[in-house]
């Protein structure tokens, strides 16, 4: 095969690339139609399965295509002429693609395997400084209007809910429609009074396709008033033996960004039009960045591809660099960023401080396990990004030295550039320890309530943070506490909580070692208040609104509750009271 034209080889190579490109896009639809009949049968382990095997997709079909063209270019796999060729064919095609930005993304993931490139080559790669502009999404197909003129509110609201594929599965429909109604005159009423004019909504637009994550089901839209304000809508729906009903309405700002928070997993919604579904989303949520949206719908890789551009496009405007991160140094991993952005980077140090035990496979082992598991709205998304190449005036001498005396199989510098081999990639958060320290009273005390209901939701979620010190949390843009130190954290259903035993003798209260034996994951709840790091008024705080995860009890009912298959679904919204009728 080798023996061809290299204009014939770069020809084969791009259809054998694209073949493997529209192989994962079939893939990942397949999985993501089933969510449907998942939420209708309440097969919440399905779900669960689905969205394990979606986020495994990409990497299993990547690895085919990458093993077939090793085989196929032997001693051209890294000859860059050879891929400037096999570019030049592929811009070429990307008229036969739905989704051209895409498509590129996973050529470049071919090409950097094959041809092992650190940093970015744009000679090879796709690097584009801006994504292609969103088209505009068409009426009727990907959204529904509903017209809200001379038409009573339940009435329209029932159209809505009428209009969904899963309308056939409400227990009471009718009985939804008047919940929702009651709660958007509600609102309405509120806005009115804080406007100057009267607020008229001339129109619903929602996206025809259901939302599914956990065990939840959402239909997306959009509220449009006869001024042209949008204002977003989304309607919660949840499944039990009865059937489905109505949860909750979300209809304003915070509420929608909440909802596709980058703390939570990712969505599952069947759709042939992604770029236009991305643009109805993306101005109902105009503080999330363009890769977020990617991400929220499950095409992770593509959504690090749009950061990484983001971070380029960042430097190159405002000549930032990488500094140390705020906040106590952590024992495992070195943090940095740009002050004036929101991502931080992590690598592993070569060391870990007493009385860290863990290793260096073991934490990459810990934030795939996170990858694959449900963040509940309380872990950070983290992207893994392998093979970084930056100019050394990108970083300042501190952060340089840190990296070279502390991670050096992480980082590699010399005189003009750092490689990164391995970092992982998060959205920066004010540690909750610097926070505590910083806010007021009532905003420490709001913050140590959502502290514990963290922990508590984490445990919902079958995940046992391990180190529950407050510095390993922080605070995220909207108020919400999550956890962001993975080194630790195992499945709930691993720990065996204990009640510590009493002493016997003097000698055992003063002991500094403990009196009886402790396994490797025994857990004495007991202990937690002195290991959070809280003192005063917010202690008192905390044990009055979060005393019963210092108890046995608590951590043991949530395990059975796991174990006998009676999952504890943490909802990312103010669900409605089951009598609010």
């Amino acid at each position: 095969m080798s023996r061809m034209t290299p204009q014939r080889l770069a020809t084969s190579t791009v259809a054998a690339i694209l073949e493997g490109y529209r192989t994962y896009r079939t893939y990942f639809q397949d999985i993501t139609s089933r969510a449907l009949e998942r939420f209708v049968r309440c097969d919440w382990s399905g779900i669960q399965d689905d969205a394990v095997e979606r986020l495994e997709a990409y990497q299993k079909i990547l690895v085919e295509v990458v093993a077939e063209l090793a085989d196929r270019l032997e001693d051209r796999s890294d000859d860059p002429a050879f891929w400037t060729e096999a570019k030049t064919c592929f811009a070429a095609a990307m008229d036969q693609v739905s989704d051209p930005d895409l498509a590129e993304t996973f050529f470049n993931s071919v090409v950097r395997r094959l041809a092992n490139i650190i940093g970015a080559d744009p000679r090879i790669e796709f690097v584009r400084d801006a994504p292609r502009p969103l088209p505009i999404p068409k009426a009727e197909r990907d959204y529904q209007t509903f017209t809200a003129a001379g038409r009573p509110l339940e009435e329209l609201c029932r159209m809505i809910l009428e209009a969904s594929p899963l309308a056939d599965g409400f227990q009471d429909i009718r009985r939804d429609a008047r919940l929702m109604a009651a709660h958007l005159d509600r609102h309405h009423r509120i806005a009115e009074s804080q406007h100057p004019l009267p607020v008229v909504m001339a129109h619903v637009d929602m996206i025809p396709t259901p939302f599914f994550r956990g065990m939840g089901a959402y239909l997306i839209g959009r509220r449009v008033t006869a001024g042209g304000e949008i204002h977003p809508l989304a309607i919660a729906l949840v499944n039990d033996e009865k059937g489905i009903r109505l949860d909750g309405i979300i209809d304003d700002t915070e509420g929608i960004r909440l909802l596709f928070s980058y703390t939570h997993s990712y969505f599952h919604v069947h759709t042939d039009h992604l770029l236009e579904l991305i643009a109805f989303l993306h101005p109902l949520l105009p503080h999330r960045r363009l890769a977020e949206l990617y991400i929220s719908l499950g095409f992770n890789r593509h959504g690090k591809t749009e950061l990484y551009r983001d971070l380029a496009r960042h430097q190159n405007a405002c000549r930032d660099i990488f500094d140390i991160s705020p906040g106590k140094p952590g024992m495992v991993m070195a943090v940095f960023n740009m002050p004036s952005d929101d991502l931080v980077f992590k690598v592993i140090r070569d060391h870990f401080a007493q009385p860290k035990r863990t290793t260096r496979r073991e934490v990459m082992a810990k934030y795939a396990y996170i990858f694959r598991h449900d963040r509940t709205g309380r872990l950070p998304d983290t992207q893994t990004f392998e093979h970084l190449k930056f100019e050394c005036g990108c970083f300042h001498p501190r952060l340089l030295r840190e990296l070279q005396e502390t991670a050096s199989r992480s980082v590699e510098i010399d005189a003009s550039d750092v490689a990164i081999a391995l970092a992982y990639v998060e959205r920066r958060v004010h540690p909750l320890d610097l926070y505590l320290a910083e806010a007021s009273s009532e905003a420490a005390r709001t913050a140590v309530i959502d502290f514990g209901q963290a922990i508590k939701d984490l445990a919902y979620s079958n995940l046992f943070p391990g180190d529950m010190l407050v510095k390993n949390f922080g605070v995220t843009g909207l108020g919400r506490v999550i956890f962001y130190d993975f080194d630790e954290i195992c499945p709930l259903t691993d720990c065996r909580f204990r009640r510590k035993p009493r002493a016997v003798s003097l000698e055992d209260e003063l002991s500094s070692e403990p009196w009886y034996y402790v396994a490797e994951n025994d857990i004495f709840p007991e202990e937690f208040e002195h290991f959070l790091g809280l003192t005063g008024p917010l202690r008192e705080v905390f044990m009055q609104h979060h005393g019963d995860l210092l108890s046995v009890d608590f951590w043991r009912r949530t395990q059975e509750k796991i174990r006998t298959g009676d999952p504890i679904h943490v909802f990312p919204y103010n669900r409605f009271a089951p009598d609010s009728e």
